[in-house]
């Protein structure tokens, strides 16, 4: 029999000599004899936690119902994601000097540039790589550094260093490696069409998914686009006594949009443009150079002029064949799956407008992922839960079983809302 079972009984035995106690004298009172047992109980019962939530059982009821609705909504809320946003401390620096070897890049790019970034006292360490056309210094910052500043000594250190920098060289890009802006998904179009067009049909793609909130870019791999070549004739611009610098000037002329202004007519506004633009080769070869006396020096006089495609910068397959690849990155922060989701809602509604032999995959899903670690952490709850009642139910009994059988999950639902209000995210890793 419990102790607490056992001071019950005596409790209610001694009864009629409490009710003799309380009605007695003083002296009575003062004899009153001692009881260990009830002294301990009363020392336990003292406790505020338990004395509030026996006192005050709505209010306790109130905020568990509180918990439970927080932690769920929390929980479906909460930005799930791959990896962690991890902070790396480096900065690369990337010039491109087309057709240098990579002697010349070490000397008229890389050295002027590591001259200033040496100059930075934060930079752990300066690593460099001179290869033909391309100078690239990454710099190691210390651990803790604030990467928005340690951007901006990198960018003033790179513009103090531009005037020794070759003319003919390209702006130094200055990047920051941030794993979190690597891509979640890759959206393949295909079909029985030209580069050309499926290029044009995934740009569609791009423009309306570059529209939903938590994509921050949409990269395109692959595909041709057509350009207006111009292939000039040496020979005949010396035997007309022409430049090549006077071909490009008149055909920059005459290729261009000129916009017009406004003009009020009533309470009406219009907007006036002059388009100029070439559509065709047509208009292009009759574009006059010079004219030699009277006659005048047309552009197919000294050039031949075609449709033709630019050089390819990108390639892009899947199995085996030609496609292009659209590549979405997420916003920091941004729930993977939800991103995912969107973007597979934008594909489902432009798919139904394409032409029919047009076909949309997607590869390298990370939300496919997060979606099976989601679902293995629910199972492991939900086992690991019923396991523990389990254990508990046989040893302790129903109360004690059913006591940890609520603690745990509100425990957890507790936890995820405290994740969302510090801004936490659910991750892999």
């Amino acid at each position: 029999m419990s102790p607490i079972r056992r001071w019950w009984r005596r409790s209610r035995s001694r009864s009629r000599d409490d009710e003799r106690l309380a009605s007695g004298s003083a002296a009575d009172r003062l004899f009153e004899r001692r009881d260990p047992l009830k002294e301990d109980l009363g020392r336990y019962r003292t406790f505020w936690l338990t004395d509030f939530a026996v006192d005050h059982p709505i209010s306790v009821l109130t905020l568990l119902v509180l918990i439970v609705i927080g932690g769920f909504y929390s929980y479906l809320t909460v930005p799930k994601e791959a990896s962690p946003d991890i902070t790396v401390p480096f900065v690369a620096v990337s010039t491109f000097y087309s057709g240098v070897a990579p002697e010349d890049i070490e000397t008229l790019i890389t050295r002027p540039l590591e001259e200033e970034l040496n100059k930075i006292s934060d930079i752990k360490t300066l690593t460099s790589q001179s290869v033909e056309s391309v100078s690239s210094i990454t710099a190691e910052f210390e651990a803790g550094m604030d990467m928005t500043e340690a951007l901006q000594l990198v960018r003033e250190k790179v513009d103090i260093a531009k005037p020794e920098l070759p003319e003919a060289a390209e702006e130094p890009a200055i990047l920051e490696f941030n794993f979190s802006e690597f891509p979640i998904m890759q959206v393949n179009v295909s079909g029985e069409y030209s580069l050309v067009r499926l290029k044009e049909l995934a740009e569609d793609i791009q423009d309306r998914m570059e529209q939903i909130p938590s994509v921050l870019s949409v990269q395109l791999s692959g595909g041709l686009e057509r350009e207006v070549k111009v292939d000039v004739d040496l020979g005949m611009l010396k035997y007309y006594g022409i430049s090549f610098t006077d071909v490009i000037e008149a055909i920059a002329f005459e290729n261009v949009t000129v916009p017009g202004g406004t003009i009020d007519v009533g309470d009406v506004k219009y907007l006036v443009r002059v388009p100029g633009e070439f559509e065709s080769t047509q208009p292009l070869e009759d574009i006059v150079v010079e004219a030699e006396g009277s006659r005048p020096i047309y552009v197919r006089d000294v050039a031949t002029v075609d449709f033709g495609f630019k050089e390819r910068e990108s390639y892009a397959r899947l199995n085996g064949n030609s496609v292009v690849t659209l590549s979405v990155s997420k916003r920091t922060g941004e729930n993977i799956i939800e991103t995912s989701d969107a973007v597979r809602a934008v594909i489902a509604e432009m798919e139904a407008d394409f032409p029919p032999t047009t076909h949309i995959s997607i590869t390298s899903d990370s939300a496919k992922y997060v979606r099976s670690m989601v679902s293995n952490l629910e199972n492991n709850i939900i086992s690991g839960l019923i396991l523990v009642v389990s254990v508990l139910l046989f040893v302790l009994g129903v109360r004690n079983a059913s006591f940890v059988g609520i603690a745990i999950p509100l425990s957890m639902l507790l936890s995820f809302s405290v994740m969302q209000i510090l801004g936490f995210t659910m991750n892999m890793v």
